[in-house]
């Protein structure tokens, strides 16, 4: 390791932390080094210990869980293993935008209350606190999984992100401890035009990150457009992605064209990193000393390889309890264990978001991600495309032409895919637009279906 980056990791960064108030991280980050490699019955010891103890914090203290403990019958008391947790109820994003106050614990510091949104990408935004301690937590688990893809503290680094609320702050202190502690190069996806990816090529290529982090679909239309430029890509170590689905085959173009090995990860913002792909890439592995995560189907608990929806409690957070909180994502379970040793549980996939997902004609579900790859990027033409969907079997897609468009035939082209894909009697329309501008979030959401959320509900 080269002298400079021992000194940030050995020095700089600690003595930043210690400013800050934030040591507990190092302590953290020594725990989650040495329990990743525990046996799976061992890890859900951890778990099942650290939920009673969350359990009995919340019905001591926030009024909210008080009330739902008392309507479910449940008492912390009853809890004999993890999956008498499913006893109470999910616990849904209203919920928190109309009871927050009340889950917030009352014996809680006000001075220990660190407040935190989230963007918004599901339509339903919403507001939590997590504690001092959590967020040491939160950046120890979050510098474990950046191990796995070979990224040390000290490392020179890029982040292809758009989120405004984690653009680095201002002003020339800002930008010289950033310089000093080696924080990662920001390069803005909130808004992806051609212009700006001909900047982000020339600073990658000036910079050298070791790492580069990006949004899934930011870096895939990256790619894409350093490929039809003949533009040869900047060679980090790795690429991370996350915030956005990755298919296998938006991975294959990533690993051709930057020549280096992908590392998937799932989280939000709610409980930081979920899961994260080790270097045998089989599967996420969950940050399960943190949380606990369960997969429902209408018909109870997925089995492994089973699509489901995804609920977390959090374990770590006892300012402001999450318990059973359905996310929003599809997922599904992998089977057995992990050729790396670690006993943490993995996820075979993550599908995406409730509203990612299509609702054909005859009521299949379609990943609207799945038509990004399989029909919309077969079809170079076609430039940017986003899918609306109010209405099941009906869809409109939203299209910033390329240079090759052609009304007629691309038009028939989506008409015949989208009927393919969803059902014969789906019906497609398209209209063309100027800018295909990300989300709040900064995100770019290649679909959104308004549907699918109802027509889940209902099937459940």
């Amino acid at each position: 390791m080269p002298l400079y980056q021992r000194i940030v990791r050995d020095v700089l960064t600690p003595l930043a932390l210690w400013r800050r108030g934030e040591t507990a991280q190092l302590r953290f980050e020594r725990e989650f080094e040495r329990t990743q490699f525990l046996p799976p019955e061992e890890i859900r010891r951890l778990q099942l210990a650290r939920l009673r103890s969350l359990l009995f914090h919340a019905s001591d203290n926030c009024p909210f869980y008080q009330r739902r403990f008392e309507q479910a019958g449940f008492a912390p008391g009853l809890l004999r293993n993890l999956e008498d947790l499913r006893a109470l109820p999910p616990l849904e994003k209203r919920d928190i935008q109309e009871h927050g106050a009340d889950m917030v614990a009352r014996n809680w510091p006000r001075s220990d209350l660190i407040r935190n949104q989230t963007g918004g990408s599901t339509g339903t935004p919403v507001t939590f606190f997590l504690s001092g301690a959590r967020k040491c937590s939160r950046a120890a688990a979050t510098l474990r999984h950046n191990r796995w893809a070979g990224w040390e503290v000290g490392d020179k680094a890029a982040v292809i992100w758009g989120a405004p609320q984690d653009r680095p702050a201002d002003g020339w202190r800002s930008r010289f401890r950033n310089a000093l502690l080696r924080e990662p190069m920001w390069l803005d996806a909130g808004c992806l035009t051609e212009e700006r990816m001909v900047e982000f090529h020339h600073a990658l290529h000036r910079v050298r990150p070791h790492i580069i982090q990006a949004y899934a679909r930011a870096v895939v239309m990256f790619a894409r457009f350093l490929q039809a430029r003949g533009l040869t890509a900047y060679q980090p170590h790795s690429i991370v992605t996350s915030a956005e689905i990755l298919e296998k085959e938006d991975r294959d173009l990533l690993e051709q064209v930057f020549r280096c090995p992908v590392y998937n990860r799932y989280g939000c913002r709610e409980v930081s990193v979920v899961a994260s792909e080790c270097s045998a890439h089989a599967g996420l592995h969950v940050m399960a000393e943190g949380l606990y995560l369960e997969i429902e189907t209408p018909n109870g608990p997925a089995a492994p390889g089973e699509m489901g929806a995804v609920l977390v409690t959090d374990l770590l957070n006892g300012a402001m309890p999450l318990i059973r909180y359905r996310i929003g994502d599809m997922a599904a379970w992998a089977d057995g264990p992990c050729p790396c040793g670690r006993g943490l549980p993995r996820l075979e996939r993550v599908a995406g978001r409730v509203t990612d997902f299509l609702v054909g004609a005859d009521g299949r579900l379609v990943s609207g991600v799945f038509l990004a790859t399989y029909v919309v990027a077969q079809r170079p033409s076609l430039g940017q495309v986003q899918i609306r969907q109010h209405t099941a079997g009906a869809v409109v897609y939203r299209i910033r032409p390329g240079r090759d468009f052609d009304p007629i035939a691309d038009g028939e082209y989506l008409r015949e895919a989208t009927r393919r894909r969803l059902g014969a009697g789906a019906v497609c329309e398209w209209e063309a637009v100027d800018e295909m501008p990300a989300e709040a979030s900064g995100k770019f959401l290649f679909s959104r279906s308004t549907v699918a959320p109802r027509f889940l509900a209902a099937q459940a």
